[in-house]
């Protein structure tokens, strides 16, 4: 005999479990239609909702936040995930909240009952997004900011960080600046392109053929990236890449070209991650908040849970350009 849980009756009311736990709650935004399927279903499976799950909305219980992480190469070993988690950690443990983690794959997941939702970003997840808004469940987006959507959101100025390093190079007297991208399917990515292109078309500097080229924030891609522009006849005196990984990458693959970092080759990356400070050559880079976005995400999220938040609430929070060893002055020849 098929196990009744809060799954199955979502499946057969064709609403998430969301849903069928606010409606167990009595959480009064849920719509008419979508309370009378679930009621319906809870009817007709006679299931019976575990007691635990109706304390949370009596306040008897601790809240529960869900951070959705979606999945992508490497993960486990990312930087990124790891301050989103350390920071989100550090806040609902401050706030008595639990924090359940879910890695999101390509199937828009059921996901278990929870109080409101944080999005480590956005990609592969518009769908589970769109969900979560129509049932009108706390929901926060971390380092996406969302200009149409009714949903607080944390993000980062990328752009503005990227006209930075443009000025920055410029600065030094680099004229002939390339980049390499992030994946540009992100926004974090695409907002380090468009930043890099209107710092330099302010100054008037052309961006040479083959001067931007396409990353991923992989290593791969920033080898195949990095190759390319050393290839290159008339070859770039900077660089700036989206990340550091691949930074440290391009500076690794220059080298054993006998390309010297920073005497013939200046080098920017994005992130300061710990390595950047200790690498052979110590990397210039942009250092972004990411554990106090989440922590910051994560207590707008438990003032909506609490209903405290009316409106929804939009964050950018700047950078800092750490300047390290990878970038020198150069001498132009005018």
């Amino acid at each position: 005999m098929k196990k009744v849980d809060i799954a199955l009756v979502a499946k057969t009311a064709r609403v998430s479990t969301m849903t069928v736990s606010r409606v167990i709650n009595r959480v009064p935004t849920v719509s008419a239609e979508n309370q009378r399927r679930v009621l319906t279903a809870i009817k007709q499976l006679g299931y019976r909702p575990n007691p635990s799950a109706q304390r949370l909305a009596s306040g008897k219980a601790k809240p529960t936040l869900g951070l959705i992480i979606p999945r992508f190469e490497g993960i486990f070993h990312s930087y990124y995930a790891l301050q989103v988690i350390k920071g989100c950690g550090i806040a609902a443990e401050r706030l008595q909240c639990d924090l359940l983690l879910h890695v999101a794959g390509g199937n828009t997941p059921l996901l278990p009952a929870v109080d409101g939702l944080l999005f480590a970003d956005l990609f592969g997840c518009e769908e589970l997004l769109d969900r979560v808004v129509d049932d009108r469940l706390p929901v926060v987006v971390l380092n996406h900011y969302l200009e149409e959507l009714p949903v607080t959101c944390v993000a980062i100025d990328n752009r503005t960080a990227a006209e930075r390093v443009v000025a920055y190079l410029v600065r030094l007297g680099h004229r002939d600046i390339a980049t390499i991208t992030g994946d540009l399917k992100v926004q974090a990515g695409l907002d380090r392109l468009d930043g890099f292109m209107k710092a330099m078309r302010a100054r008037h500097l052309a961006v040479r053929d083959g001067y931007v080229r396409f990353g991923n924030f992989g290593l791969p891609s920033a080898r195949a990236a990095t190759e390319a522009l050393l290839a290159l006849k008339e070859r770039p005196t900077a660089i700036f890449v989206a990340s550091d990984d691949m930074a440290l990458e391009t500076i690794h693959m220059a080298s054993a070209k006998r390309i010297r970092v920073p005497e013939e080759l200046s080098v920017v990356g994005f992130d300061d991650i710990p390595s950047a400070a200790t690498a052979h050559v110590p990397l210039t880079t942009v250092r972004q908040p990411l554990s106090e976005m989440a922590r910051r995400g994560t207590e707008l999220l438990f003032q909506q849970v609490k209903g405290k938040a009316r409106r929804p609430v939009k964050l950018v929070l700047p950078t800092e350009l750490v300047e390290r060893q990878s970038c020198r002055q150069t001498w132009l020849d005018h």
